[in-house]
């Protein structure tokens, strides 16, 4: 039986050379080379390209700040304004002062307009008033009367001094007023030296005034006037 077998397949392997057989499905598939698919890379923005999108534009600062040394605090230094102080508001004058009379007093002018006290300024210590006075009927004299007010409290001396100007003949009145001849001068910070030409008969018998120059005249201690 074996033997048949061999003896069929010998004859059917003989008969069948002339045809090719292709025995390739024998032999195991060898698979061929396949395309690999590459990693694709993705590109994304760096991170300082980042946009916030909260973002506030603010300008910066154009001024560099000093450089401090560590442990010092910066402190600003406040600037300080003075501050005048306000004058008083002048009380009225006394009636008594204006005497209805003919325009006697034409003109009445002064050396200064600021007399000091101390010892530790300069400035001027005395004041000239000169008058021209229209010549009337009965005059003899001319005198110079002065106060002092304070500029800020309203407190001064009362009215003093009646001092008979000088005159050279011809309607000029004259008189230099020092600085000791005003009474209490030394209690006086900053005051007003305030003035009046008064015209008078030899019996002292007012013939007319002048205006009272209330606020032309300062009289100022060193330390006030020079702080």
């Amino acid at each position: 039986m074996n033997k048949t077998i061999i003896i069929l397949l010998t004859i059917a392997i003989s008969g069948c050379s002339a045809f090719p057989l292709d025995l390739s499905f024998l032999t195991p598939a060898t698979p061929g080379p396949t395309d690999t698919l590459q990693p694709t890379v993705t590109l994304f923005p760096s991170p300082t390209a980042t946009r916030d999108l909260f973002a506030v534009n603010t300008q910066g600062p154009t001024d560099v700040p000093p450089t401090l040394e560590p442990g010092v605090i910066p402190t600003r230094t406040p600037t300080l304004t003075k501050t005048p102080r306000p004058t008083i508001t002048l009380e009225t004058l006394d009636p008594s002062l204006y005497t209805p009379s003919p325009n006697i007093f034409q003109f009445v002018q002064r050396s200064t307009n600021q007399l000091v006290w101390g010892y530790n300024c300069d400035g001027d210590r005395s004041i000239m008033i000169t008058a021209t006075v229209t010549p009337v009927r009965r005059l003899k004299y001319v005198l110079l009367f002065i106060r002092l007010q304070d500029k800020y409290s309203g407190r001064g001396t009362e009215w003093g001094a009646g001092a008979i100007m000088k005159d050279n003949d011809q309607g000029k009145y004259f008189y230099k007023l020092e600085l000791d001849q005003i009474n209490d001068h030394e209690k006086y910070q900053d005051a007003w030296l305030q003035y009046q030409l008064v015209a008078s008969t030899v019996g002292l018998t007012v013939l007319g005034r002048s205006v009272v120059d209330r606020t032309s005249v300062s009289l100022t201690n060193c330390s006030a006037l020079y702080p």
